[in-house]
């Protein structure tokens, strides 16, 4: 059945119920509610702090505001072909498995305690496929007790998380069996009028030896130059591309005299970027949220499967053609990550809000009016959403 709601078309169909069905029926079903109900709200909180912290970011920290706004107001669509940063074969498969996977839990969910699911289908804006759904009967999952409508609710973000770190544990996997194709550091940026570009380095050469030192992290690097400046001698760099090279140069004060404008050490690269889980959790999600398709080099630069980096290092599993696996699993858990904790939200009509909604008139209309808890539900409302708006607007407000 093609149901049109100009500009959007959904698309209902029967298929999935029988699935849903017997999942629902199955033991587990019901404790896998209970415990979504009880994670949901903690994701809300996650997503809140995660707001006010960018928020406070972009009022503190003018260059936040201009690194935002530099990436355009696009940036804030989650569409793979409108969002210039999500790619589209990789963000399509992430965007719509975490569709499926959302809206397949709801309705699992409303099976198990026994509320209808009168269809599910696809929401296409236009021609562009932007949601999938589970049509749970809106009178049945209101009229329920708030324990089940709470499960049924709460299941739709909870699985998105639980997809979301199955995919991170392959991903981080993955990333642990990278190793630079050359312990060194790469070069990035070199002038076209210096002198290592003159003597024949070109961009994306790996310098594995100051004279007689060898290079394979930062500081081994850092130590050979002070070295060879201390000693007043020329540098010679060896150098991998596609083989080894040497190259001499008079000595200079700095890499940027030579020309050398910028250098990344591949193996630090990937070492910090590996350990990130040993870190607090905050911190380690923060980090393994970051876009590497975003083109500023301090974000790139950390990534070793950014697109600048990742032809740098190859896998002892999947060789060179990593990235390929890399990427679909990062999308993945970037994807459902984001798709679970906003929808976790108290904000209506996401399921957060839904719930919250159902929470305060179930549990409050015995103390308080209807009307008192519609205004307290209202002023919830009002102030997510300003903080959705700010950290939307605060980019082009401060420059």
């Amino acid at each position: 059945m093609v149901e049109v709601q100009f500009p959007f078309i959904l698309i209902k169909t029967k298929l999935g119920l029988s699935l849903m069905d017997k999942v629902g029926r199955m033991r587990f079903s019901k404790k896998i509610g209970l415990i979504s109900m009880i994670i949901m709200p903690l994701m809300g909180a996650v997503m809140i702090y995660f707001l006010i912290e960018g928020i406070n970011n972009m009022l503190n920290y003018p260059s936040v505001s201009r690194a935002v706004r530099e990436l355009g107001p696009r940036i804030n669509i989650s569409l793979p072909g409108i969002n210039p940063y999500l790619p589209l074969v990789y963000g399509w498969i992430a965007l719509l498995l975490g569709m499926v996977i959302h809206e397949f839990s709801h309705g699992a969910q409303a099976k198990a305690h026994g509320i209808n699911v009168k269809s599910t289908g696809v929401i296409f804006f236009l021609i562009l496929p932007i949601g999938a759904f589970a049509e749970v009967d809106e009178k049945q999952l209101e009229e329920a007790e708030l324990r089940k409508a709470s499960m049924v609710l709460s299941a739709g973000p909870v699985s998105n998380i639980i997809a979301a770190f199955a995919m991170l544990v392959v991903f981080v996997l993955l990333i642990s069996s990278l190793k630079p194709v050359a312990d060194g550091v790469l070069v990035l940026g070199l002038a076209p009028d210096g002198t290592a570009y003159q003597a024949g380095m070109r961009h994306g050469d790996i310098i594995i030896g100051v004279n007689e030192e060898s290079t394979p992290n930062w500081n081994s690097f850092v130590k050979a130059i002070g070295k060879a400046l201390k000693e007043d001698e020329n540098i010679t760099f060896k150098v991998f591309r596609n083989g080894f090279s040497n190259y001499t140069f008079v000595l200079s004060k700095n890499l940027s005299a030579l020309g050398i404008m910028s250098i990344v050490p591949l193996k630090d690269v990937l070492e910090n970027y590996s350990s990130v889980l040993t870190r607090s959790p905050i911190e380690a999600i923060t980090i393994y949220l970051m876009i590497p398709t975003i083109p500023f080099p301090w974000v790139y630069e950390r990534i070793p499967f950014s697109e600048p980096l990742q032809n740098y290092y190859t896998s002892i599993v999947f060789g060179k053609n990593y990235h390929y696996l890399v990427n679909l699993f990062f999308w993945i858990w970037f994807i459902n990550f984001n798709l679970g904790v906003f929808n976790a939200l108290p904000l209506y009509p996401l399921d957060g809000g839904i719930a919250f909604k159902l929470f305060c008139r179930k549990k409050l209309s015995n103390s308080i009016s209807i009307k008192t808890i519609n205004r307290i539900v209202y002023a919830v409302n009002i102030i997510l959403f300003i903080l959705v708006i700010s950290i939307i607007i605060i980019p082009y407000i401060i420059q």
